[in-house]
């Protein structure tokens, strides 16, 4: 009898969101890494949760490569406990049936909307398993499951279900699991395991649209994403495979896609992407004309030259769609673009200079952006004009200067800008290189010229801001002078007492705008005698270490002994661990340099304070 060959089971996640305007508008967007998604018409935001249960019997996270042989067993029978979700048991197989794999699916609904959930599952199915081989366990109470149908993805056979929730699931709450676990069957042979490969496919994916409008969850479902059918089974699959492909970039340039007579361009290469940068940075402004992107672009942190050039005055005057595609590893640094130090005249981002340009649908993941007297933003550095910025999503990223500005999507704004559906997420940390209290840092923008305007709308702003206080100076105002959760620096301003000066953000305009401060915003300060600036921050920064302070290294106690822990002396008066928390919507004025202070709250800006 040959050797029964392995096969390791690979689950892939997917997210759909869809969202459902008055008059029957349809958007929605797709995730391969089941983190927050978000799409504001409707405000629904799901996440999709996958899990086992390991010896102890507790649910952790799903691991992949499991191999994937048939089961023993002599009858199917029930464990005598099940998986407990939302405090309701639900039945798993008897561990006695050897080789089931649990795959517990639930969904989070972590928006601010009730929203209608159906979990689809394709299982990897050779010849469709017309000898029924392929078994599944399944929550029968709370999902509905659907008739299966029998659909090639990508070249592959599966067999696909849907499990539409009876009931809407509310803001906040856990859904009951769908899919529980799957087996082969105990009659499975080797021919039948060598049909799949080296895996076995199982592709997971959630949609979730709003319930408002709405009788019941299989109208609101069908209507953003349409009826479960063969059709629309192997489309939603196939659109999101086809998403989530990526290419890579090699480090070399290809302009070869560019002619003067079209007036739209697809992109699906990052070298073309560098080919881009390279025809504005000539001189080409592609004003009235529109560059889609057609794939998802990994730059793998090679040195990239922006699209655009504020040095040099060259911007990109026209319109980029990201189509909800990916620009990942974005690497940009002052010192290795400039080959040596110029003062204030670098732009560092995926675009150095654009002008009434209009940039939407993108999402950058894991850009890493510093300078040096640079302007700094993830998207752009500079932007003039009439600007528009629109569903734009930031995550794993950082970006941090000295001296001059960094911001999650602007590094310096002056015109009438709209920033629409901007997702800044809490993993990104925008902030100052080497602890300068001075830099102007925003999650949004860095600084924002005084006689421009701008307006946010429908936005989640959650990044970090690597800020420090000015107790670490010879001025002790007790203020974050130059960061903002939405711009770092900005105008006008009023003048108030002891010359110090309070910036109003007339100039700027909000609608539907949530910000949430999380733990890091808990800055500490200890104080020590005897040096020129006394104060340092507890906490580590980007590019500072705990307890440090930029100009005078690691203090040191009463005893001469480095200050580096938690195990220092202080000399009576002085401060220990003293709070500063960081609450600024808004830092500046733009055009002030030494005493002002920023504004905490603003009309149309909900501020969530998770810190408290």
């Amino acid at each position: 009898m040959s050797k029964l060959k392995k096969v390791l089971l690979m689950c892939t996640a997917y997210v759909l969101v869809a969202a459902l305007a008055i008059g029957g508008t349809i958007a929605y967007l797709q995730d391969s890494d089941s983190d927050v998604n978000v799409m504001t018409l409707g405000n629904v935001y799901i996440e999709q949760i996958e899990q086992e249960r390991d010896a102890n019997g507790n649910l952790v996270e799903f691991t992949q490569d499991k191999p994937a042989y048939p089961a023993v067993y002599d009858t199917e029978a029930w464990a005598d406990n099940g998986v407990e979700v939302n405090g309701a048991e639900y039945k798993v197989f008897s561990d006695d049936m050897k080789n089931v794999v649990d795959k517990i699916v639930t969904v989070n609904n972590i928006g601010k909307s009730d929203a209608y959930v159906r979990t689809v599952i394709a299982i990897e199915a050779p010849d469709y398993d017309p000898e029924d081989l392929i078994h599944i366990n399944y929550n029968g109470t709370d999902v509905v499951i659907s008739t299966p149908v029998a659909v090639k993805i990508d070249g592959v056979e599966y067999v696909v279900f849907t499990f539409t929730y009876n009931e809407a699931l509310a803001a906040g709450e856990k859904s009951a699991p769908s899919l529980m676990q799957l087996f082969l069957d105990k009659d499975a042979d080797n021919d039948f395991c060598a049909k799949f490969g080296d895996t076995w496919e199982v592709l997971v994916l959630s949609q979730a649209v709003q319930t408002a409008g709405f009788e019941n969850a299989k109208s609101a479902l069908d209507a953003g994403f349409g009826a479960f059918n063969e059709e629309n089974a192997a489309k939603w699959f196939g659109d999101v495979i086809a998403e989530h492909s990526v290419d890579t970039w090699d480090g070399t340039v290809d302009t070869s896609w560019y002619n003067d007579t079209d007036t739209e361009f697809a992109l699906a290469t990052a070298e073309q992407i560098a080919g881009l940068a390279k025809l504005v940075d000539d001189g080409n402004t592609f004003e009235g004309k529109t560059v889609v992107l057609d794939k998802n672009i990994d730059l793998a942190s090679l040195l990239f030259e922006p699209i655009g050039s504020y040095r040099n005055d060259t911007a990109f005057k026209g319109t980029f769609d990201g189509q909800g595609y990916t620009i990942a590893n974005l690497s940009q640094n002052t010192w290795e673009l400039n080959n040596g130090y110029y003062y204030g005249d670098l732009g560092l981002g995926l675009f150095g200079k654009v002008k009434d340009a209009t940039i939407k649908n993108l999402v950058m993941d894991g850009a890493s952006i510093s300078g040096e007297s640079a302007m700094c933003g993830t998207v752009a550095a500079a932007a003039y004009g009439d600007c528009t910025f629109e569903n734009i999503t930031v995550k794993n990223s950082q970006v941090n200067d000295y001296q001059y500005y960094a911001g999650g999507i602007v590094g310096w704004a002056s015109g009438t800008h709209t920033y629409k559906n901007i997702n800044m997420d809490a993993s990104t940390i925008i902030g100052s290189q080497w602890g300068d209290f001075g830099n102007a840092s925003g999650g949004v923008i860095g600084g924002a010229g005084t006689s421009g305007t701008y307006h946010f709308e429908d936005c989640i702003i959650a990044c970090q801001i690597d800020a420090v206080n000015d107790v670490v100076s010879a001025y002790q105002w007790y203020n974050y002078r130059s960061c903002g959760m939405l711009i770092g620096k900005v105008g006008p301003e009023t003048i108030v007492q002891n010359e110090c000066t309070t910036v109003t953000a007339d100039n700027v305009t909000c609608s539907n705008v949530t910000v949430i401060y999380d733990n890091w915003a808990n800055y500490t300060y200890c104080e020590f005698a005897g040096t020129g600036y006394p104060y340092v921050r507890v906490q580590a920064g980007v590019s500072v270490d705990a307890y440090s302070n930029v100009r005078y290294g690691h203090p040191t106690d009463a005893n001469g002994n480095t200050v580096v822990d938690d195990n220092h002396v202080h000399n009576d008066g002085e401060a220990h661990h003293k709070l500063i928390a960081f609450d600024n919507l808004f830092g500046g004025p733009a055009n002030a340099r030494y005493c002002y202070y920023g504004l905490s709250e603003h009309p149309g800006v909900t501020v969530i304070y998770n810190n408290k």
